[in-house]
């Protein structure tokens, strides 16, 4: 049995067992080469497909598979790993960083270090990187640091703990960090700090004086494209707001001197006129937008049934079979293949009910409802889950609630733990396990406030409150990232063109630029990078190049 069992698990056993060679007959095989605890990991995994382990045991498993050629099993463990990552077991992997096999898991790791420099250095194990290996880092486009003195803290704190180094490869590392983007502020903080003993003093003199010219920009180009569609804008003569038809894509992210950010945008085609704001949109397996309901006025009776629908081979939006319910203040996930436009309001009624559409039939079908009506709340999808939080109810009042929503069940609402603040006009997303949600508007105005959920113990967690009001605004996750953009001040009414982002590896938000013009009450999602050709606009908004 063990025999079939691990012919089938692993191209390794299958040729020592199928082959015909001498391990293939008799009633015993002599392993020489494989430990007792790997054997009985592979045989269990023959069996169950199930791996279970910790994040150390996992990582044995990936190397043991990996050796003895079990595919599925070092899938499966490459999965697990790339979902647990930190800085220590980033760090930890650096040794496999080459192994053919794992370069699925390198390349997370490496991005995980790109965007978690300074929690990196704090790691004990952080002294015992390679020099090159830290060099290729500080040297990279896309190493996202908050202020480029972080780079040099990380260069400093590794040669502090290697005061072996010579002065000529010390210089080749802090010559990375790029002293040309520097703020007068950051600069004095590096005087300050100086080089750890027994570095000379002239060395950072020299680098910051050949560095008088503005460095080279951080810029970043995701592999996938962060969309935003709509929404509502100013009018160009400033007079009033109306409803955008602008589709726009984060192109890059690009950091220049001190803090100064922006994003480079491209332009995606437009919404058929006259363009819509509280809309929904999901994108399905990444490479096509469905976008629905919403309003093109101001005045309920504006409340739209009609679904757009989008992919890069495409010169315009094309319309697909409509909502039966016309409904804004909604949201729409993709779940298993399906899209859910989930309650909302239409016509002043707040809704119940819920929607699924099925792509491949081109047609919409109700799905059990609500256990009761809201609007204004958020929702998103995690490990194969459908939550909805907050929002208001018929009453207008604010929600704190969370609900699991199953559609195959009759009565598909489990209330969990609920929020520790009402909110309504905020988003959600799941990132790491967890459900994060930011912003929005509660009783007592703005809310700065920023909660995550965990579901193992159905609890909640405050965390670093938002810098600045985002009611209405778009929520993402990119490159394991939260990003809230746009929305509007209830205080001031002034609409917001700030994006930012929160990581979670380092507890903090950053402002990562500003979105093409001010806009709220839109959503975003993530696509596959376009292959269309578009224009790409430059930080004031302005064309600059036809990009692919």
């Amino acid at each position: 049995m063990h025999r079939a069992a691990l012919a089938c698990g692993s191209e390794f056993f299958g040729a020592m067992l199928l082959s015909g060679m001498r391990e293939s007959q008799g009633t015993e095989v002599s392993l020489q080469t494989i430990s007792a605890q790997d054997l009985r990991l592979l045989v269990s995994f023959a069996y169950s497909g199930v791996v279970q382990a910790r994040w150390p045991g996992l990582l044995r498993a990936a190397q043991a598979a990996l050796q003895y050629q079990s595919s599925s099993c070092l899938a499966l463990c490459q999965r697990a790993l790339g979902r647990s990552l930190s800085p220590a077991r980033c760090l930890a992997l650096f040794p496999m960083a080459e192994a053919p096999g794992l370069e699925r898991l390198w390349s997370k790791a490496h991005q995980y270090l790109l965007t978690h420099l300074p929690a990196v250095a704090l790691c004990p194990t952080f002294p015992s990187l390679p020099a090159a290996c830290l060099a290729k880092l500080l040297d990279s486009d896309e190493l996202h640091v908050q202020e480029e003195f972080e780079a040099f803290v990380a260069a400093r704190c590794w040669l502090a703990a290697n005061p072996e180094t010579q002065e000529s490869e010390a210089k080749v590392l802090l010559q990375c960090v790029r002293f040309g983007r520097m703020s007068t502020r950051e600069l004095r903080k590096v005087q300050a700090a100086g080089l750890p003993p027994p570095l000379s003093q002239d060395l950072l003199r020299q680098l910051i004086v050949e560095s008088e010219v503005p460095g080279r920009e951080r810029r970043r180009e995701p592999d996938q494209a962060l969309v935003v569609i709509g929404g509502d804008r100013l009018k160009s003569d400033l007079s009033g707001t109306q409803p955008s038809r602008g589709v726009w894509w984060a192109r890059a992210f690009r950091c220049g001197i001190g803090l100064v950010r922006n994003v480079e945008w491209g332009q995606l085609p437009a919404l058929p006129a006259p363009g819509r704001f509280r809309h929904g949109a999901a994108s399905l397996a990444g490479n096509e937008i469905y976008v629905c309901g919403g309003q093109d006025y101001y005045s309920d009776f504006n409340t739209l049934a009609s679904t757009l629908r989008w992919d890069p081979s495409q010169e315009n939006w094309e319309e697909v079979a409509p909502l039966y319910q016309a409904r804004s203040f909604f949201p729409l996930v993709a779940l298993d293949g399906l899209l859910y436009a989930l309650g909302g309001r239409a016509h002043g009624v707040v809704l119940n009910s819920v929607e699924t559409y099925n792509p491949e039939l081109n047609v919409w079908r109700p799905a059990p409802a609500l256990p009761a009506p809201r609007f204004a709340h958020a929702a998103a999808v995690l490990e194969g889950r459908l939550y909805m939080s907050g929002g208001c109810n018929g009453a207008g009042q604010y929600l704190a609630s969370l609900l699991q929503y199953d559609p195959k069940l009759e009565k598909p609402g489990t209330l969990l733990s609920p929020m520790g603040i009402p909110r309504a006009g905020h988003v959600m997303a799941a990132l790491g396990g967890r459900l994060y949600v930011a912003g929005g508007l509660g009783e007592t105005g703005d809310l700065l406030s920023f909660e995550a959920y965990e579901p193992k113990t159905d609890s909640w967690t405050h965390l670093a409150p938002l810098p600045s009001p985002h009611v209405g605004a778009a929520g993402a996750v990119l490159q394991g990232e939260l990003l809230v953009l746009g929305g509007y001040s209830h205080l001031t009414y002034a609409l917001s063109y700030l994006v930012h982002a929160y990581n979670p590896g380092l507890g903090r938000w950053l402002c990562l630029g500003t979105l093409p013009r001010p806009r709220a009450e839109m959503p975003a999602c993530i696509l596959t990078r376009p292959t269309v050709q578009h224009v790409a606009l430059g930080p004031t908004g302005h064309q600059t190049k036809p990009a692919g």
